[in-house]
């Protein structure tokens, strides 16, 4: 280390600004791999939907009182007689719409309260296409008329990612979880393995699967949903034909001059999650730019550091020294130099993230990121370092006299 450190002290100007430059990157990279992270996960989050066979009927507004129970129930089955259609159900939340937001605060005995996404309905496992993993579907005498004033005590469908945040390693299958306030009491009668949450700004932090299903029709809603199921090639069949059905099931109710939104699934969902995805692209770009301007920038500032030693390289190798030793000489140089930068630049980063937590209510950033963006960059300052100094190692001993 002695050498290395002596060379380092005589020539003190590039090996600072590398080690600035490695800072900066690293507090840059880290919070940027941070933030990536966040946009990406959602994107690769399994949303558990039969999402080629959906079609997705939303904001079937009532012109008057709101509708009833019976009135929601004939407008599914007047859905449900269109050819093609295997399956209907009403829904209050349907997938990746937020006209009607439900959110439940769900609590196990000693386990922390979390918020949920909630999906209102009958026959949904069918109609979604969920996988159920554990437990049972709803029975139907658990369907009921639900009135979001009274106390809610029902059985409740959860999906595994809920169930292990909520209850650990345990079975969930029968055990009682109630609500924030102690109002309401849910017993868990089955498990599915991936249902996404409707509602697009919570999708963060693994939050992205906090669902649960309710057996029943909403009462008193002024809004009804549907989610009709058939094959993919039928998909445009059946919503050419929604409006004209819901014309007639709902003959004068319906508020003139709002339509009802008819689309398939996988539509709304490429359109719910654009911002997300533009996000990834800007982000990914951004890093690809940091590592790149880092990894130039190393280079360079090595390239430059390492010509103007050429005499010292060449009395070493007249003095002995092989290509070897001089490889891993600047090899060793420039990881510690890398390494001066990293502590600097996660100390940075801490501090960074910090200040966003403070004045934009950024996530906490997770440790498991500084040690990847550091070993990203010390690849990085590796891999830069490596031409500098092969060229430097190949230099002749007769290199010295020449440079005199």
């Amino acid at each position: 280390m002695f050498p290395l450190l002596s060379a380092l002290r005589r020539n003190p100007l590039m090996p600072r600004l590398i080690v600035l430059q490695v800072m900066v990157a690293c507090a840059i990279l880290c919070n940027t791999l941070f933030l990536l992270g966040q946009q990406a996960a959602p994107l690769l989050v399994d949303d558990g939907l039969a999402g080629d066979e959906l079609v997705i009927v939303d904001q079937v507004v009532s012109r008057g009182a709101p509708w009833t129970p019976a009135q929601v129930r004939a407008g599914r089955d007047a859905l449900a007689s269109i050819p093609g259609v295997h399956a209907a159900s009403a829904a209050s939340g349907v997938p990746m719409r937020q006209t009607l937001t439900l959110t439940f605060d769900l609590k196990s005995a000693g386990g922390p309260t979390l918020t949920t996404t909630g999906y209102i309905g009958e026959r949904l496992l069918d109609t979604f296409g969920l996988r159920l993993t554990r437990g049972r579907d709803f029975l139907d005498t658990e369907y009921r008329d639900i009135n979001m004033s009274n106390d809610m005590r029902t059985p409740i469908i959860i999906t595994e990612a809920l169930a292990r945040e909520l209850l650990g390693d345990g079975d969930p299958v029968g055990a009682t979880l109630s609500s924030g306030d102690g109002t309401g009491s849910y017993t868990v009668v089955g498990v599915v393995a991936h249902l996404m949450r409707y509602q697009l700004s919570e999708l963060d932090d693994g939050k992205a699967e906090y669902s649960v299903i309710i057996p029943g029709i909403l009462a008193g809603m002024p809004i009804a949903s549907y989610v009709l199921r058939t094959a993919p090639e039928n998909r445009e069949a059946v919503r050419a034909q929604v409006a004209q059905v819901l014309e007639q099931s709902f003959a004068g109710q319906l508020v003139p001059g709002i339509e009802p939104v008819v689309a398939d699934y996988e539509r709304l969902r490429d359109d719910g999650l654009r911002t997300r995805r533009a996000a990834v692209w800007l982000l990914s770009t951004v890093n690809a730019v940091v590592a790149t301007i880092t990894l130039i920038g190393i280079a360079s500032l090595s390239g430059y550091w390492i010509q103007q030693r050429t005499r010292q390289i060449g009395i070493r190798r007249a003095l002995g020294a092989t290509r070897g030793q001089i490889l891993r000489h600047f090899l060793a140089e420039n990881l510690v130099l890398v390494g001066v930068g990293l502590a600097l630049g996660l100390l940075l980063a801490l501090g960074i993230n910090h200040w966003l937590m403070q004045h934009y209510e950024l996530a906490r950033l997770p440790l498991p990121y500084l040690p990847a963006a550091a070993v990203l960059l010390l690849a990085l300052g590796q891999l830069a370092v490596a031409g500098p100094a092969h060229r430097a190692a190949g230099l002749p001993p007769a290199s010295a006299a020449r440079s005199v």
